[in-house]
């Protein structure tokens, strides 16, 4: 027993410290590697300023420029080489289009976002997978070149010791013999387990994980290419370096160990850790400003160009300009899985930029480019563009993570930003790089617009404590480069209110100081706000007794709660419960709450507490008049949303002249050849493919979805228990009208309805008539058609501004929805029309709450 209590106690333990300990560990990690870097940044940094760095960048000449470029290229093909040779070598074969994307977009993200094997297998697994390639099939690929690139970059490392041996014992201080041993033993072990291998291939178990291993030929192919590989990346940043007395070779050793360094180090792109080891090795050889600006150059070009290339490819893919051009197949349905990558490329992408933003705000702008603002922009104009430039990054930082995520407002968000930062970029100092590449982000979003259809807030998703913490390393990066940039200035209290046209100085530190600041206000924001809850689905249980709640009492509506779309909260006593949503911070609850009324206060004040203890809003939609006097007491705001149409149907009769309109409908109906008919819930599953056919065509010319939360959809599960009104024309079925109704038998409401598009004119009318007819016939009390939006809201002298702004769309809103025809379509049936209202808390409650329920969409 005691042996038991241990081990649960160690459970516990584990389960409350140690799992969520292990979060932090990641961004601890992370943050002690950029102070080490920061320190080893700050010891490199004193023998060069930033004015030298910027000269030899701006002396950097087209041609080498040019050169660079080339050698990219050629690195590329010799990157997508090595993943044909290997999908060749374990038997699977793809396109020679998709083979393009998938290696270059695959080595574009994992060259700029680090772990690189993990990261490029991801890209793989999607582009290849649209040619039939199984994921285990990727590993299998993923685990190949990751090998034979180590085998290729040590090989190259020790070749380039050997040739250059008294070069690199000079650079780095390491006596010749160890540099030259080193060099064979490098050279000796890739060449052993090259001459290893058999002629064909053989298991290679790794942990659990068994693979192929290519025969003796493909691996010396992919050696080779890797070669090529690396010797066109090193000439990218050779022709780039300034002259100096070490040969290429010699540098090519440098450059494979710094990157094998960088590779281990797992930054992204072995950021930091590769530019240490390049200017410790190179040393005096090179001026370490002209260094510094040639790894700059050798970033912009090697990373940061191929991963806009492949955004821009994948873009170009999505909005099918090259589709049918590059193959056929592209054209085809498995392209959506290819494009679903644009939205990774273009968070990775609005992160970089954002780190652009608030890097350039933290440096000097062009004496020369500020002149000519000077003559044209007032002080202020180019002191608040630097400043708002810089918080445009900030928020860019956070927009990355809701673009990751594929969220419709990230997206809406990421391009009003671009735009912002844009013209920013162009007051604050005329950074016409900058303004560029944000143009270049405008186009990529707008063309991959499709891929960012998740309707969520971006306000209320929770970032991750490694997205905070990598942007806490992008601030306090930002502030080691202001300081190193204005290193030469006397830095005082006053000097963040100078303002002056020459004052650079002052301006970057105030547009630095507002980023971060603007960074630490979303991050705490963030940090201690409530959770947000989580809303799971209603179990089989709680739809069991939610259809017994509803079978026992009156209102037909609460039918709409054996969807399966909303959640349930139920009373104390478990004979009342509320029916709601959850998107974001707002919890929005349908209707009143149904069950006895003695319980309505109970689950109306549970609900608004629940949605309060989360930090969200609490909305009821739909609410009935008597009911409002409850939403009140819950300190809620009241907002009417139209009228319900309600027929009495002991009242309802075809004589007189109001229902002559009606009298006429039946006639020309009849004419027509339409004949209704009743659909009882036994037989629906044999009636649901016609009433499928006719909900299609009807979705598909209003380039529709099927709707959910507040209105009835035709699926089988809420058709099941429902009865229908079926319509036929000449023996074809035209249109239909479920209608939802409790064992109580008082009263019914019109569910889902539709028709096809060459139905008769009259058919809606007739069906309509024929169902308040049949319905009084079986004994029911009332029909409800439902509610018109916004009607009944006149605009008096004391209204509010939602009663003035809803009337407008009321009489002018006809382009966006009906209302008017729709009130006028029901009001031919003469109902009682009664109020339906919005309770909501908070100032913006009700038209956040509104504007959930409008983007409700079954999945």
């Amino acid at each position: 027993m005691q042996t038991t209590e241990a081990a649960l106690d160690r459970l516990r333990w584990r389960r409350h410290w140690i799992v969520p300990a292990r979060r932090f560990v990641p961004p601890l990690i992370a943050l002690g590697a950029c102070a080490l870097l920061l320190l080893v940044a700050q010891n490199l940094s004193q023998s060069f300023d930033y004015h030298s760095v910027k000269h030899a960048l701006r002396s950097l000449g087209t041609g080498v420029i040019l050169q660079a470029l080339a050698a990219t290229i050629i690195s590329y093909l010799a990157l997508i080489g090595r993943d044909a040779v290997g999908l060749r070598s374990i038997g699977a074969c793809v396109p020679r289009s998709t083979l393009v994307v998938g290696a270059t977009a695959g080595s574009a993200l994992g060259n700029a976002v680090g772990f690189g094997a993990l990261t490029g297998a991801a890209v793989r697994c999607r582009v290849y997978g649209t040619a039939g390639v199984g994921t285990a099939t990727v590993a299998q690929l993923t685990l190949i070149t990751a090998l034979t690139f180590g085998l290729g970059l040590v090989l190259l490392g020790g070749v380039g010791a050997l040739l250059a041996g008294a070069t690199i014992s000079d650079l780095v201080a390491i006596p010749r013999p160890v540099v030259t041993g080193l060099g064979a033993a490098a050279v000796a072990v890739p060449v052993a387990l090259i001459a290893a291998g058999g002629a064909k291939a053989i298991p290679l178990k790794l942990w659990r994980f068994v693979c192929q291993w290519p025969g003796r030929r493909a691996v010396l192919v992919q050696v080779v290419l890797v070669a090529i590989d690396v010797l066109a990346a090193g000439v990218s940043l050779w022709v780039l370096m300034p002259d100096a007395p070490i040969g290429f070779v010699g540098f090519l050793s440098i450059y494979s160990v710094a990157m094998l360094l960088g590779v281990i180090g797992h930054t992204p792109g072995g950021l930091g850790v590769f530019e240490a080891a390049v200017i410790f090795a190179l040393g005096s050889a090179v001026p370490p400003g002209a260094a510094v600006a040639a790894l700059l150059a050798y970033r912009a070009i090697y990373f940061i160009l191929p991963l806009l290339v492949s955004a821009g490819l994948l873009a170009f893919v999505e909005a099918r300009g090259l589709a049918i051009r590059l193959t056929p197949r592209l054209a085809e349905r498995p392209t959506r899985r290819m494009t679903q990558l644009a939205p990774v490329y273009l968070a990775v992408i609005t992160f970089a930029i954002g780190v652009m933003l608030v890097v350039s705000g933290a440096t000097p702008a062009f004496q020369t480019r500020l002149a000519i603002l000077q003559a044209g922009l007032p002080l202020w104009a180019v002191e608040g563009s630097q400043l708002l430039a810089s918080v445009v990054g900030v928020l860019l930082l956070f927009v990355a993570h809701g673009l990751l995520r594929r969220l419709d407002a990230a997206w809406w968000m990421a391009v009003m930003l671009a735009v912002a930062g844009l013209g920013l970029s162009l007051a604050k100092g005329l950074a016409f790089f900058e303004a560029g590449l944000l143009a270049c982000l405008i186009v990529l979003l707008i063309a991959t617009h499709r891929r960012f259809d998740r309707p969520a807030s971006l306000l209320h998703q929770r970032l991750t404590v490694g997205w905070l913490t990598s942007i806490a390393i992008v601030i306090v990066v930002a502030f080691w480069i202001l300081f190193f940039a204005f290193r030469d200035v006397p830095w005082s209290h006053d000097l963040c209110w100078q303002f002056a046209f020459d004052e650079r100085a002052p301006r970057a530190l105030r547009a630095t100081g507002a980023a971060a600041l603007f960074a630490a206000g979303i991050a705490f924001w963030q940090l201690l706000r409530p959770a947000a809850g989580r809303v799971a689905p209603p179990s089989p249980t709680d739809l069991a007794l939610a259809a017994r709640i509803v079978r026992a009492q009156e209102r037909s509506d609460a039918v709409l709660a054996m969807m399966g779309d909303k959640s349930f909260l139920f009373s104390a006593s478990r004979r009342a419960f509320l029916m709601y949503v959850k998107r974001g911070r707002c919890w929005v609850a349908l209707h009143d709450p149904v069950g006895p009324a003695g319980e309505r206060r109970e689950l109306i004040a549970g609900f608004v507490a629940m949605a309060h203890r989360h930090g969200g809003r609490a909305a009821f939609y739909q609410v009935r008049a008597e009911s409002l006097p409850l939403y009140l007491d819950a300190g809620l705001k009241l907002m009417k949303l139209g009228e319900e149409a309600r027929l009495s149907l002991a009242d309802f009769e075809l004589s007189g002249a109001a229902r002559a309109g009606l009298r006429y409908a039946l006639k020309r109906g009849g004419r027509d050849g339409l004949v209704a008919e009743i659909v009882p819930p036994a037989l629906m599953a044999d009636a649901l493919p016609a009433l499928r056919a006719i909900s299609d065509g009807w979705l598909q010319g209003r380039r529709m979805r099927e709707k959910g939360f507040s209105v009835a959809a035709l699926t089988p599960d809420n058709l099941g228990a429902q009865p229908a009104m079926l319509l036929r024309q000449n023996g074809r079925p035209v249109a239909f009208a479920t209608f939802m109704t409790t064992e109580a038998r008082t009263e019914a409401t019109v569910g889902v309805m539709r028709r096809c598009p060459d139905a008769s004119a009259y058919s809606m009318e007739f069906l309509f008539t024929r169902l308040a007819l049949h319905l009084k016939e079986t004994g029911y009390s009332s029909l409800s058609l439902g509610m018109a939006p916004l009607a009944g809201l006149e605009p008096g002298p004391l209204a509010s501004h939602w009663h003035r702004v809803a009337h407008l769309l009321w009489r002018h809103g006809g382009r966006i929805y009906n209302f008017r025809g729709l009130r006028a379509f029901k009001s031919k049936f003469d109902p009682v029309w009664e109020p339906r209202y919005l309770a909501a808390s908070g100032t913006f409650g009700p038209l956040l709450s509104l504007s959930v329920v409008a983007g409700a969409s079954l999945p």
